[in-house]
């Protein structure tokens, strides 16, 4: 790696969303099929790519919560809509492109998902 650090700007926090789903599944307003949609390529991008979250899922109350980082952008060509690590995004970012990481929290077990942030990524 060149020694640059990533900087990350412009974050859209998706917690409010987040807290409002787990809310109405909470209250029965929302089925446990609706807010544990996570599809084979999330789960295995987490079980991968993933980082544990260090916080029980929200649904199951499962250990195993995974953070999953997601790079997209015009420069980024065939890496777009791919799961990377820090490190990975680091090495990209270095190269002068720039990344949208979307942060996601994902459970393997009941296949919870949500998306927490979206930040820039650049150098």
């Amino acid at each position: 790696m060149t020694g640059r650090r990533v900087v990350y700007r412009n974050e859209v926090s998706h917690r409010f969303a987040r807290a409002e789903l787990l809310r109405r599944w909470r209250a029965g307003e929302a089925s446990r099929e609706e807010v544990c949609d996570a599809d084979f390529l999330l789960r295995t991008a987490a079980e991968y790519h993933g980082v544990p979250a260090g916080y029980p899922c929200p649904v199951c109350g499962a250990e195993d919560l995974r953070i999953v980082r997601w790079i997209h952008g015009e420069q980024l060509g065939r890496m777009a809509g791919t799961a990377r690590s820090e490190e990975e995004i680091a090495r990209i970012v270095a190269t002068g492109k720039e990344a949208t990481v979307h942060t996601v929290e994902v459970c393997p077990r009941c296949h919870w998902n949500h998306l927490l942030t979206a930040v820039t990524a650049t150098t």
